[in-house]
């Protein structure tokens, strides 16, 4: 009975929690009003259309999903399946925006991603990146009673090693044998960043100003959590991070 109340009040927590996330990246990369946008991990291109008031004059979309690509294509954005543990097929200093929202933490080549996110942008280019925060009072309350952190729950379709989490012991189909050399159990999550960690790499690969904060401080509820999140600035649950690229932003045409 307990549990079902925690796992209650964290679930209705985590939802409004990712719904504040998912507008902190999209009302900015609205406020930026790039020409030039590439979304990784688009889906099926819905999410920025939430926030933008008009379409870029070049919008690329990361997808693998055959269904949600096409569904992509449809609205627009010229979209790509893309194995982001490797190189992008973008030319250098193409976006002057990369959006990424919750897809790091499904990689194995963290710093490669960084990389081309670096890369593909141009002189003075903003990356908006989202993920869970490995560092969280909640996984952190996991690994104290000797579980698995909720954010690395999901091991190749299973979730194990946590009782306290909505959806253990449940098994999620990934769409090819466990035995095919195609699986990669990519929509677990493979690595997860904390908040320092996120932004010393982003620093390291060569970006400038970047900020990293965190939303979502549960298992608190929801009220104080938020008053609580300017003076826990690495203990919310969902990672947020802003970056440039050095270098003068490009002109308006």
């Amino acid at each position: 009975m307990i549990v079902r109340l925690l796992q209650k009040m964290v679930g209705g927590a985590h939802a409004r929690s990712c719904q504040r996330c998912n507008d902190w990246s999209g009302r900015r990369v609205a406020a930026l009003r790039p020409r030039t946008l590439l979304d990784v991990g688009c889906a099926d291109g819905a999410f920025l259309f939430q926030y933008l008031d008009y379409k870029p004059a070049l919008f690329c979309g990361v997808e693998a999903a055959p269904a949600l690509r096409a569904k992509a294509e449809a609205r627009g954005i010229k979209t790509a399946a893309v194995d982001l543990n490797g190189r992008w097929p973008y030319p250098d200093n193409s976006f002057e925006v990369v959006h990424c929202a919750q897809v790091i933490e499904h990689l194995h080549n963290t710093r490669l991603f960084a990389m081309e996110t670096l890369r593909v942008l141009q002189p003075g280019g903003t990356a908006l990146i989202t993920s869970e925060n490995l560092t969280s009072l909640l996984n952190l309350g996991a690994m104290a009673l000797g579980y698995t952190p909720f954010t690395l729950m999901r091991c190749c379709g299973w979730y194990l090693g946590n009782r306290l989490g909505l959806h253990y012991g449940e098994h999620v189909d990934e769409g090819v044998a466990i035995d095919d050399p195609a699986f990669a159990g990519v929509t677990g999550h493979v690595r997860a960043l904390g908040a320092l960690q996120a932004q010393e790499l982003f620093e390291k690969v060569g970006f400038m100003d970047v900020q990293v904060s965190s939303m979502g401080l549960m298992p608190l509820p929801d009220w104080l959590g938020r008053r609580l999140e300017a003076f826990m600035p690495r203990r919310g649950h969902l990672l947020l991070l802003h970056a440039r690229k050095p270098g003068p932003a490009q002109p308006a045409l």
